[in-house]
């Protein structure tokens, strides 16, 4: 009787360390989840963050539009770039346009995005169909990862020498020629470029999925 005991105790304890092993608690939950639940969450908290910081460029251009002239940008580029007269009122106006193309990177590939497609798509689809999880779990799981790298280069890019006399990317959102290919003599466009070809395949990982 004793022995039955034991032996159940002990398969007990295996059935408990099995399942254990199978599912990983703390960080390792979320850097190696190929839960859609979990990888949902991510994406949203994900979008959450860089929708706060796109909403304060937003928010500092919105301070420089409320009255006719340059209200803040020279002050900030005096301050970051350290030009003074009119080179400030210039690296001014370049910091605004840096800000317009930076917000909108970010608010429409790094916030609508991943919370559209990633967050939502990734929590609500397998649950309408009736899927476990979705087709490619752990493709899921790096189309996620890829994105947090391709965020820290266009953020990255703001910092970096763009066109001459100026700092960051600010040839607009679509980064069309000829404004990404010409009067960028630093690495502020490669950056951006860089990044946006990281968080596309990110998008298409997930598309695949």
């Amino acid at each position: 009787m004793a022995d039955t005991h034991a032996l159940e105790a002990h398969d007990s304890h295996g059935h408990a360390a099995a399942h254990d092993h199978g599912h990983p608690t703390g960080w390792r939950r979320y850097v190696y989840s190929t839960n859609h639940k979990d990888i949902g969450t991510m994406y949203l908290i994900f979008a959450i963050c860089a929708g706060v910081i796109g909403g304060l460029l937003s928010g500092a251009m919105r301070l420089e539009l409320q009255e006719p002239g340059i209200q803040i940008f020279h002050g900030l580029a005096a301050m970051v770039y350290g030009a003074e007269g009119d080179a400030a009122l210039d690296a001014g106006k370049h910091m605004f346009n840096v800000f317009t193309t930076a917000h909108a990177l970010i608010m429409i590939f790094f916030m609508v995005m991943p919370a559209m497609i990633g967050g939502f798509g990734n929590w609500f689809v397998p649950l309408m169909i009736g899927a476990p999880d979705m087709a490619f779990p752990r493709m899921n799981n790096i189309s996620f990862w890829l994105l947090p790298p391709a965020f820290l280069l266009l953020v990255m890019s703001l910092f970096f020498e763009g066109p001459a006399g100026a700092h960051g990317v600010g040839g607009g959102w679509t980064i069309y020629p000829p404004l990404s290919t010409s009067g960028q003599p630093g690495p502020a466009m490669d950056f951006a470029i860089l990044s946006l070809h990281i968080a596309g395949a990110s998008s298409i990982l997930g598309a695949v999925n």
